[in-house]
Parts: structure tokens; C-alpha cells; sequence
């Protein structure tokens, strides 16, 4: 089974340029190997702006069914754009960059049966899962992450701040 992602078809698709398939995680992190192969892997900068999560939507989206697992988009959107939306609002508005900088990096990385879902952001303080009342109109993110994934977590990114990962089936 061919698990590659054509780096052609999804800039023809989704119009991002600067999109990079190169199969390697996020600064800081090592490839995980299978015997001699990488694992099959996708990254896409993203940069901090709004569209960000309609972007990693679209990636994911793009990503997933050329692997095979058209089955999985919404679960995997959903996490992915949670994880998006809360590295924009936590991860970059308390760090500094310039506007044309991609502070945010989103990794997808497959083994079956599972996929992780990888978001990088230079803040190096770690996610916080609330608990929100009922009436509460936001602070559930990490609550979704949590609820539709195996494992969820993060790590520090030696002088580059912090990746938040999700892993689901």
C-alpha cells in the first residue's frame, strides 16, 4: 500500500503554497522508523491568522483521503482544528514572531492503527483542560481533543517552544 501524499495534488487542490509533505516531525522531534522506512507523514506551516484553522481543515482533509482514510476526516478535522484554534489563541498571541512567520506547524503521522495529530506553537507553557459549566460558551477544546482521541498530550520543543499531540485510532 502506497501511503505518500502527492506534494502536486494537494497544492493543486487546496491552493496553500508553501505546503510541505517532507515526512519528518516537528523541529525538536526525531522520525520514528519502521524497520527501514519513515513512517508516512505530512506537515503544513501555518501562519497566525484566522484562516489557519480552515487551512489545517483542508490539509487534513487532503492528507486523510489520499492515505486511504476518508472514513476518519471529521474525527480527525475536529481534533485538528482544536488543537489549531487554541495554539492561535494561547500558543501565539503570548510568544513573538513576525507576521510573515509560520509560528504555528501542523504534522499528521500514520502508523497504522493509528494517526497522530502534532500542532507546534512557540509557547513553551503547556495546554490547560478546563472544566467549563454548562452555560459556558468556550474552554471545551481540549475537552473534544480528549474525548475523541486515545491520548492527548504535549511536550517542550527545546528552544522552540512546545508541540500538542492527539492520537487516535
Amino acid at each position: 500500500e502506497d501511503a505518500s501524499v502527492s506534494h502536486d495534488r494537494l497544492l493543486t487542490a487546496s491552493g496553500y503554497p508553501g505546503t510541505s509533505l517532507t515526512p519528518h516531525l516537528p523541529i525538536g522531534l526525531e522520525a520514528v522508523a519502521v524497520g527501514e522506512e519513515s513512517l508516512p507523514a505530512a506537515t503544513c506551516p501555518l501562519p497566525a491568522a484566522p484562516e489557519s484553522a480552515r487551512r489545517a481543515r483542508d490539509f487534513t482533509k487532503i492528507t486523510l483521503d489520499d492515505w486511504g482514510m476518508a472514513a476518519h476526516i471529521d474525527v480527525v478535522e475536529l481534533v485538528v482544528c482544536e488543537l489549531v484554534t487554541n495554539s492561535l489563541r494561547h500558543g501565539v498571541l503570548s510568544s513573538r514572531w513576525m507576521p510573515d512567520q509560520h509560528p504555528i506547524g501542523l504534522t499528521l503521522l500514520r502508523r497504522n492503527p493509528y494517526l497522530m495529530c502534532m500542532v507546534t506553537d512557540p509557547e513553551p507553557s503547556g495546554p490547560v483542560l478546563l472544566e467549563v459549566s454548562g452555560g459556558a460558551e468556550s474552554g471545551r477544546g481540549l475537552q473534544v481533543v480528549e474525548s475523541c482521541s486515545e491520548a492527548w498530550g504535549w511536550q517542550l520543543i527545546e528552544g522552540a517552544g512546545k508541540v500538542v499531540w492527539a492520537l487516535l485510532r
